[in-house]
């Protein structure tokens, strides 16, 4: 029997504090039912579409009646309405009949969720007193994403092993192409404006070593096997060679000067007894021994002014470097 009442004893004070629990709940509840139907009603918020889109904007009004000496705050449209964002708010004038005070608002929201269904519900706020306030949420309303991308799952998840090779034709990459082309520009540019003279001296030097070169090749073709029989039309064709070379080099109308005026152009002794020794084999067909030793002399006439030519080209280059 003692340990009966011992259990008794130990279920009567928690029996206590169950009850005394419940009544301060209940008296919470009604206390808050009592305030809201006194001064106002839950929020409403409603979604003006069906379904939305990810990205796209649209509605969501939220309104509430309550007495008309109570201030209303709105929710925070930073903190409020995850899992949505707010664009765009628009408030409207509180309206006052016989029922009481309407507030309301429509919030432009867009969503990038890609849950099927989206629901939101707010909070308001309800001013007592400028220190006390009562929190109200609104009702929870659900709205549906629209899928663009209809999805068909396959039955197997085995490859396919029949796909045909499809060539792709290739495409020139003409923001690359313009953009390799203006670096080369610039620098084409920037060589040509601090080595250009040096650069065109160089290529002046190396096209006179190539004139040089041709021109001996073809006078010594000419030259080189010259006898009785074939000496004025070799020999004619040999001085016509020389004098385009040496008009080249020196810039001297030498194809229309006379022989007289070529030996006072080019001031050598030997040049005169030549000229004459060729003119005798073209004209006269006299061929003798002297006429090898006349052409070699037409060719030492202008290995001499290449070389004078070289050398001064040369200094160009020397000085244009010492001035950079």
């Amino acid at each position: 029997m003692n340990k009966k009442y011992e259990s008794f004893a130990r279920i009567l004070p928690l029996n206590g504090i169950v009850r005394r629990l419940a009544i301060r709940c209940s008296l919470f509840i009604i206390h808050y039912s009592l305030f809201i139907s006194l001064h106002a009603q839950v929020p409403k918020g409603v979604f003006l579409t069906d379904t939305i889109e990810i990205g796209k904007p649209f509605q969501y009004s939220l309104s509430i009646r309550h007495r008309p000496g109570i201030d209303i705050l709105f929710p925070d449209t930073a903190r409020h309405f995850p899992p949505f964002l707010v664009r765009d708010v628009s408030f409207f004038s509180t309206r006052t009949d016989a029922r009481g005070s309407l507030d309301s608002s429509v919030y432009t929201l867009v969503s990038f969720e890609t849950g099927p269904m989206q629901t939101l519900r707010v909070p308001v706020l309800l001013l007592r007193t400028p220190t006390d306030c009562t929190v109200v949420f609104s009702n929870s309303d659900t709205i549906r994403l629209r899928e663009r991308i209809q999805t068909m799952r396959p039955d197997t998840l085995r490859l396919s092993t029949n796909t045909a090779v499809v060539s792709l034709r290739q495409q020139m990459n003409y923001p690359l192409l313009m953009t390799i082309l203006a670096g080369i520009c610039l620098l084409a540019g920037v060589l040509l404006l601090f080595f250009g003279r040096n650069i065109r001296t160089r290529i002046r030097r190396y096209q006179l070593y190539r004139q040089y070169q041709d021109f001996q090749r073809s006078f010594a073709r000419l030259t080189r096997g010259i006898g009785p029989e074939t000496a004025h039309e070799d020999a004619g064709r040999a001085v016509v060679i020389w004098k385009k070379y040496m008009e080249r080099l020196e810039r001297k109308p030498f194809t229309s000067l006379t022989t007289r005026e070529i030996v006072e152009s080019v001031q050598d002794i030997r040049l005169a007894d030549a000229l004459k020794e060729i003119d005798g084999v073209i004209y006269g067909s006299v061929y003798s021994d002297q006429t090898q030793q006349s052409l070699r002399i037409l060719n030492e006439v202008a290995d001499d002014a290449y070389r004078r030519s070289s050398v001064q080209l040369q200094e160009e280059e020397v000085n244009q470097e010492e001035r950079l």
